[in-house]
């Protein structure tokens, strides 16, 4: 005990609630929140003050109670080890806890035990146990003591039993060889360093540690804070500068301007709108069982390029089932899926009569009776739930003679069993005898037939011959005298036919004892050597299906541009077999996980595009093929993104002579597989993804390639990966990917915490959802920073451009600033919550088309050419409007009041134009559509209109908005449906209060009218001319900026979001 510790888990540490508090608070935008109510507190100004600090608590909020930090896997893996176990200590068997074994432990284990820790097993009785959690067996695994190779993967170890797995059947003695973090399990919850244990295929990455790839939003989100951050600096310096010494403004005054500038100018409710934002279509996708568990990783599913996917129980349903019978007569195919016993039988494509199914019947009763499993039905609450009880394949068995027909209880009763065989995997066969004919003065025993069931290549030594037809009295043939000759070759090719479809083949066989024979004395030895006395029967193929509805799926993931994998511990005819029924089988090629351990990174990467199937996956494998299809070569084909306008990645730089002499390698790859070339032509005509690869490896141009094999995480194109499991062994792929997706009913506690996504319905058409409400997610993001950004600005710059040109005052005072930054950008709350223009735009349904786009490119800007360009026009139209009205008012003599409660009217107003536009970026908005589909733009423009109305004309903050009187009737007339911002200009008190102590005239009012539906017009306008006259010349001007911005100012290279541990290991080129 000293030496080797307790056998638990090594918990990892926790973050405490500061550091998930600092986590929220992390954020560029943050920070300048946070310093705006610094200064605005300290001016006194305590409205501002407490509508940026609740925006900031607010965000905060949602996002802790949205996304705990807190890593619980480790705590879930360790809850599954045994609570005791039997040891054999000085001779002596007793039962200990099982925290206390040490290496060295004789261990006691039966049917139903959880093992305590890992076994090398010394004795072994009819032992099955199952592994699924580990290994991805969907069927239990016979354990035997035959040694194995070191290289073997964990699902080939069987003379190894593994802690935390569960014995199925039988029972066994073994010793412990590992304990805690050395075992198995242990090794999926620590990082192992390769060069601590020399094992090959041994699990690398712990839950606790691998890192979690930071998302695209994150990254641009901080980009643009940083941008934020610097304009607002300049042009409040700049303010205050020109309010100090142009309009020689006492200093205070000159500051407070400036002030009311940068908290303008800052969008203060942007963190929380992002939230929640992100927190309304994690509750959609709550309504459609998808569960998210981080909120980022929301817009990150709408770039998927690839999911990975277990297959037992995930893309099938985890349960055996009989398709195909071969009987001397015919090949009988079998409908219907699962345990529930429902389907039919059919031959040569046609159903089968009475007699058929009569035939058929006779031919399964051996199945059912050489069976020691059981299927239950309950019919509690009016539904059949069918359970089943014992080893999975034969309880398919048990399926299949239901589906025939056969009564089980009557047919047991009728044909009792007197002698058996048990199974064992060094004979690989069970054997069952039963009395089928009473007791006669001619044959005092009775007729007994023995029924034998087993691997077909075990039990055609014991034919003699098979079954002449599907005929009852053929079947019933009880000498060997009636069987026709055993035709060898028939059979072999019958089972070869089934095998390369996936099947698992059972052979089914039948013959009676002779009068001499003992029943009870039967044995496996004697058996295999009596002399050869049965007939064959039948070959049974049975497979774990997959799921109808994911078939269906796959069909829409592929529609949208998504390739599906499957990464299995099964077999790689399996595996084959169930991705050609899924359509994901591609070029029809299987990896193997002993072919992944013998390839180093740089192989895995050149290999990982071009096959679907992954097959005797282990832990380390599946890890490593989630982060070669993350590393290594691009999405091949258009992706969304590619457009110039709307931004990709920033352009790759030359590459070093150095980078690009390190990729002119050839090397072999596995045995009975291509050769795999990874040079500067790429792989499969993948040129132009390679060269951009290239390019990319030496970008920073520090001539340092310490990172040139991770440098495929910098092409434009990198694939974006999504690892669906459910057992223990997909916790470290599930949490490497940018999106991990757990099975919410089948899945351990284990992936649902290593997980960013949990699916509650266990349906993989459940993350094809998902994608469409991630990539909603995305697109509504940007119409919410289309519109929000040029209405900040605007509220900004007009007391700048006011300064600039010379007014003496300012057209809008810094608490109606604030107010429609509150009011019309994101969230506004009092006593009830009002709906927004901000709000509206986060409801937008998703487009048509969203699901036959292709996927989105990695680092597309959220802000791209054609979004800065039209930020800009339509803050300077705003600008514009709302100067030109201040400045008209004192043109034709109105007094200070009234042209504030015009230049804030024009400016809201204004703003509600543009927002209807922004509903579509492109599509036009002069159209019926605009009045459907989202129910909250009416709603939003309503309440936000009568807010404005509240506003003018409420007695005392009409006067703090600077217009304490309302307008007259005939002002009104062209904007009665804006009914709120009548209530603004006219309620009095609040239009005192908000610095408008004097209402707008008539002519006023027509002229917001006019900007209103100028600003509408003028937009509608730059959607028909920005791609085909003014896009060519803003383009060149925008790329000029941003190739000469600082590179605090750029969106980080794609490989700075590779984990920092990913970088160090790749580094060192071809680390296993």
């Amino acid at each position: 005990m000293t030496r080797y510790g307790l056998n638990a888990l090594t918990p990892p540490k926790k973050p405490g609630f500061f550091a998930k508090l600092w986590a929220q608070l992390n954020n560029v935008l943050i920070f300048i929140l946070l310093a705006a109510a610094v200064v605005t507190a300290g001016l006194q100004e305590w409205i501002e003050t407490g509508l940026i600090i609740g925006v900031i608590t607010l965000n905060v909020l949602i996002g802790m109670i949205q996304e705990g930090k807190a890593e619980k896997a480790a705590e879930a893996i360790k809850a599954m080890l045994s609570a005791s176990a039997n040891v054999v200590r000085d001779g002596k068997r007793f039962s200990i806890e099982a925290d206390q074994l040490v290496p060295g432990d004789v261990v006691a284990i039966k049917s139903g035990d959880r093992l305590p820790a890992d076994l090398r097993l010394l004795q072994v009785t009819n032992l099955q146990v199952q592994e699924a959690m580990l290994t991805g067996e969907s069927v239990p695994i016979s354990k035997n003591l035959i040694p194995v190779a070191e290289a073997s993967g964990l699902g080939d170890r069987k003379c190894m039993a593994f802690s935390a797995t569960t014995v199925s059947a039988g029972q066994g003695l073994g010793v412990v060889v590992a304990t805690g973090d050395n075992a198995e399990i242990g090794k999926i919850n620590k990082l192992v360093s390769p060069s601590d244990n020399a094992e090959i295929g041994k699990i690398n990455k712990l839950v606790s540690q691998v890192e979690n790839t930071k998302t695209n939003l994150l990254v641009q989100m901080e980009i643009l804070g940083h941008w934020l951050a610097t304009i607002v600096c300049i042009i409040a310096l700049g303010a205050f500068l020109l309010a100090f010494f142009k309009a020689k403004e006492p200093f205070a005054h000159a500051f407070e301007s400036a002030v009311a500038i940068a908290v303008a100018m800052i969008p203060e409710g942007l963190p929380a709108l992002v939230t929640i934002v992100l927190a309304l279509g994690t509750k959609k996708m709550a309504d459609h069982n998808a569960i998210i568990r981080q909120l980022p990783c929301v817009e990150t599913l709408g770039s998927l390029t690839v999911i990975c996917s277990d297959k037992t129980g995930t893309l099938t349903k985890n349960e055996m089932t009989v398709v195909a019978m071969r009987s001397a007569g015919a090949l009988y195919k079998v409908s219907g899926v699962g345990y529930e016993p429902k389907g039919a039988f059919s031959a040569d494509g046609g159903e089968l009569g009475p007699e058929g199914m009569a035939a058929v019947k006779a031919l399964l009763e051996g199945a059912v009776l050489c069976n020691d499993s059981h299927l239950n039905c309950d019919t509690a609450d009016g539904k059949e739930t069918w359970t089943p009880n014992g080893a999975p394949t034969e309880v398919a068995l048990i399926t299949a003679g239901c589906k025939a027909g056969l009564n089980l209880d009557s047919l047991k009763q009728a044909k009792p069993r007197i002698g058996s065989v048990p199974f064992e995997s060094e004979h690989k066969f069970m054997a069952t005898v039963h009395q089928t004919s009473p007791f006669s003065a001619l044959n005092p025993a009775g007729r007994r037939t023995m029924f034998v069931k087993g691997a077909p290549d075990r039990l055609m030594p014991m034919c003699c011959g098979q079954l002449r037809s599907d005929s009852l009295a053929d079947i019933d043939a009880a000498s060997p005298d009636d069987f026709a000759p055993l035709d060898l070759e028939f059979w072999r090719k019958a089972q070869e036919d089934l095998s390369s479809e996936g099947l698992r083949v059972l052979a089914l066989c039948r013959g009676d004892l002779n009068p001499e024979e003992d029943a009870q004395g039967l044995s496996p030895r004697g058996l295999l050597n009596r002399e050869p006395r049965l007939a064959m029967v039948a070959l049974l193929a049975i497979l774990d299906p997959p799921r109808d509805e994911a078939i269906a799926a796959v069909k829409v993931a592929h529609a949208a541009g998504i390739t599906v994998k499957m990464i299995t511990g099964d077999h790689a005819l399996t595996g084959l077999a169930i991705g050609k029924m899924l359509g994901i089988s591609g070029n029809d090629s299987v990896i193997t996980g002993p072919e992944i351990d013998a390839m180093d990174d740089v192989q895995l990467r050149g290999v990982v595009n071009d096959c679907n199937i992954f097959a005797r996956a282990s832990p380390e494998n599946k890890l490593r093929i989630v982060r070669a299809l993350q590393t290594g070569p691009a999405y091949e084909g258009p992706m969304d993104g590619d457009d110039p306008d709307d931004d990709g990645p920033p352009p790759v730089q030359p590459q070093s002579s150095h980078s690009r002499a390190s990729r002119h390698s050839t090397t072999a790859g596995p045995a009975n597989k291509a050769v795999y070339t990874i040079s500067d032509a790429g792989n499969d005509n993948r040129q132009g993804d390679q060269q951009a690869a290239d390019a990319n490896a030496d970008a920073d141009g520090d001539g340092d390639a310490e990172e040139e094999d991770v440098d495929d995480k910098e092409r434009p194109g990198r694939q974006v990966v999504a690892m669906t499991g459910d057992g223990v062994n997909d916790a470290p792929a599930l949490k490497a990917a940018d999106i991990g997706v757990a099975m919410g009913i089948t899945g351990t506690d284990v992936s649902k915490e290593a997980a960013k996504m949990v699916l509650a319905d266990d349906n993989f058409a459940t993350i094809v959802a998902a994608v469409k409400e991630g990539r909603r997610v995305w697109d509504n993001l940007r119409k919410i920073l289309l519109f929000n950004l040029p209405v900040n600005f605007a509220q900004g710059t007009s007391i700048f451009w006011a300064y600039a040109i010379g007014f003496h005052e300012s057209p809008l005072t810094a608490i109606q600033v604030l107010y429609v930054n509150m009011v019309t950008a994101v969230l506004y709350v009092n006593m009830v919550t009002a709906v927004t223009m901000g709000m509206m735009l986060a409801a937008e349904p998703a487009e048509a088309d969203i699901m036959s786009r292709p996927p989105r490119r990695p680092g597309k800007r959220l802000l791209g050419k054609l979004i800065l360009w039209r930020c800009c026009f339509v803050s300077i139209l705003l600008v514009v409007c709302v100067l030109g009205m201040y400045e008209w008012g004192a043109l034709t003599g109105q007094n200070v009041h009234h042209r504030r409660a015009e230049a804030f009217n024009t400016l809201v107003f204004g703003e509600i134009a543009y927002s209807v536009t922004t509903r579509y970026i492109k599509a036009s908005c002069v159209h019926p559509r605009v009045l459907r589909g989202n129910p909250l733009a009416l709603v939003s423009i309503g309440v936000t209109a009568a807010l404005q109305m509240l506003l003018t004309y409420t007695p005392g903050l009409n006067a703090f908005f600077a217009m304490p009187e309302g307008m007259q009737g005939i002002q009104w007339a062209p904007t009665l449906t804006d009914c709120n911002q009548m209530l603004l200009t006219y309620t009095p008190g609040l239009n005192a209060f908000f610095a408008m102590p004097e209402g707008m005239q008539g002519i006023q009012w027509a002229r917001v009218f006019g900007c209103m539906v100028a600003i509408f017009l003028i937009v509608e306008a730059e959607k028909a001319l920005v791609d085909p006259v003014l896009m060519p010349v803003v383009r060149p001007v925008l790329d000029f900026i941003a190739a000469h911005v600082p590179s605090w100012l750029r969106i980080p290279k794609l490989s700075s979001l590779v984990p920092t541990r990913l970088k160090q290991k790749l580094s060192k080129g071809g680390s296993k």
